[in-house]
């Protein structure tokens, strides 16, 4: 559990579920924290679909 974000960031873009749900676990109490402002279930889905594209999208590594 103790894993770098980088390393998880690169397993999640080579499909690994697992390294996605440890990454939305660790930013999950920022989610909760911005979604208080709106209507917290769908902010916050928002927020980790969002977080789940970028992800998937840039090229961090």
């Amino acid at each position: 559990m103790g894993e770098k974000l980088k390393e998880l960031i690169r397993r999640a873009q080579l499909g690994d579920s697992e390294a996605m749900s440890e990454i939305i676990d660790r930013f999950m109490p920022l989610i909760k924290k911005y979604s208080r402002s709106g209507d917290s279930e769908d902010l916050s889905n928002e927020l980790i679909k969002s977080l789940i594209k970028i992800i998937k999208k840039h090229k961090f590594i």
